[in-house]
This record gives structure tokens, C-alpha cells and sequence, in this order.
């Protein structure tokens, strides 16, 4: 009986080691010796197909993983350069409006004014003349047609 269990243990123990990558190298008295661990100069005599086809999964799982995290990051890059876009788009349609709104009172100011005028050099007003003013209201409606677009209002 005491046969049977220690062949038992050995089969149990042989079939572990079975399942493990073998290594040989010759040891400081020149003898052959193997491993199922690696130790500088040895080399691989057998190959765990199981461990083999495991660690192949794993390379294929992180090779995926990493594609897919620098698909996240490129499309995450494309989403910040497209929030700047808008963002300079809405800064400049409201520079735009802000300059066509300017020009419209400017426009309704020198049509609603009975006489125009200018600061002189000492400070004080100086009205110009009727031709002077027509001249100033047409200025002033080709800026806010440039601003406002043709039509202006």
C-alpha cells in the first residue's frame, strides 16, 4: 500500500513538472543540470504549450488595449481641436456683431443729427459743412454696410 502512494506522489509530482518550461545548463563542475527556472547560460529545452498559448492571449489582449487607447486619445485630441474651432468661430461672430452694432449707431447718430461736428485742436466743437455731414452719413452707411453686411439694418 505504502508502494502505491509513494508512486502516486511521484506521478502528481511528474505531471506539475510536466506542465512547465525546462531549462539546461552546465553547472561550475561541468555536469549537465535542469530547471524549470532560467539561469544565465542555460537554455530552453522544453516549451509549456499551455503557458505559451496564455502568454500569446495576454499579448494580443494588451496590443488591443493599447490600440484602443490611442483610438481614445485621437479622438479625444479631435474633440478639444473641434471646441476650439467653435470657440474662435462664436469669438468672431461676436466681434462681428459687436463692430456692426457700432456702425449702426454711428449711421442712426449722423442721420438722426440735424448738424454734425468734430473736436477741433483747442477742444472746442466745430459743426461742418451740409456737403461735409452727406459725405460723413454715406462714410458711415458704407461701414456698416461692410460691418452689417449689404442692407446694414
Amino acid at each position: 500500500m505504502l508502494r502505491v502512494l509513494v508512486f502516486a506522489a511521484a506521478l502528481a509530482g511528474l505531471q506539475s513538472v510536466a506542465h512547465a518550461d525546462v531549462y539546461r545548463w552546465l553547472d561550475a563542475q561541468g555536469r549537465v543540470q535542469y530547471s524549470d527556472k532560467w539561469v544565465p547560460g542555460s537554455q530552453l529545452v522544453k516549451v509549456d504549450k499551455v503557458r505559451s498559448d496564455q502568454a500569446a492571449v495576454a499579448a494580443a489582449q494588451n496590443a488591443e488595449k493599447a490600440k484602443l487607447a490611442a483610438s481614445n486619445a485621437h479622438i479625444a485630441g479631435q474633440q478639444a481641436e473641434q471646441a476650439k474651432a467653435q470657440a474662435v468661430k462664436q469669438d468672431t461672430a461676436k466681434a462681428q456683431a459687436d463692430q456692426c452694432a457700432e456702425a449702426k449707431e454711428r449711421y442712426d447718430k449722423a442721420i438722426h443729427a440735424r448738424r454734425i461736428f468734430r473736436e477741433g485742436k483747442d477742444g472746442n466743437k466745430e459743426y461742418i459743412s451740409d456737403a461735409d455731414a452727406d459725405a460723413y452719413r454715406l462714410k458711415a452707411r458704407g461701414d456698416m454696410d461692410t460691418a452689417c453686411g449689404n442692407g446694414g439694418k
